[in-house]
């Protein structure tokens, strides 16, 4: 049995970096885009890229891959930057942490597009993946969640936005918008604490 493999299908990036001396947006916001792929499931995390076509064009371009190749994609957590190419993979299970479903559903002001797209996204923990932990890490929002796997490069976090960038991980400071800055904090130092490698969720990967 092997272990996981991953790439990064995007390199995201930040509309202002705080740590670049940024206070006003100077460029679209992206995710880094990760492909994990075990024995049984190919598994795409936080698809965003400003358009479908872009996120197509990388995804065979670092894969070979199609989106109805992939089986399953994941979301950090539900912000709109996040989830931006759902639609592109229609074919594939759409999941998040319940806690991240069930605080989304109790927004009221959720447009009748954002509640379409939840009623179909299904709690990962409900669908074990083997090889594959789920590793709840709130601050960011309250359902933050990441994906923990192991490697022969040793354990790997798909953080997401619980570690926005490198600088973010290492000044242990959260994003500018995090609902909770404390708990989000407790967040990177666990992730610090179990991972050789975090893929965060603005930047690329690093070495802990």
């Amino acid at each position: 049995m092997r272990n996981p493999t991953w790439k990064i299908i995007h390199i995201g990036r930040l509309g202002a970096n705080r740590y670049w001396g940024e206070k006003e947006i100077r460029r679209d916001q992206t995710c880094t885009i990760t492909l994990i792929e075990t024995d049984s499931r190919r598994i795409l995390v936080d698809p965003g890229t400003p358009a479908p076509e872009n996120l197509q064009s990388a995804l065979f371009n670092r894969s070979g891959l199609r989106p109805e190749d992939v089986d399953t994609v994941f979301l950090t957590h539900f912000h709109s930057t996040h989830r931006k190419n759902l639609t592109l993979f229609s074919k594939s299970v759409w999941m998040m942490s319940r806690t991240e479903i069930r605080r989304r559903h109790r927004n009221n002001d959720a447009s009748e597009d954002e509640k379409d797209i939840l009623a179909r996204i299904v709690p990962i923990e409900d669908h074990s993946i083997h090889q594959i932990e789920l590793l709840p890490t709130p601050g960011h929002t309250h359902g933050s969640a990441s994906l923990l796997f192991e490697t022969r490069e040793g354990m790997v976090v798909a953080a997401g936005d619980a570690a926005p960038t490198f600088d973010h991980f290492d000044d242990r400071q959260p994003s500018e918008n995090a609902e909770d800055p404390r708990e989000a904090r407790r967040s990177i130092d666990q992730i610090a604490k179990i991972a050789d490698i975090v893929i965060p969720g603005h930047d690329n990967f690093f070495v802990v």
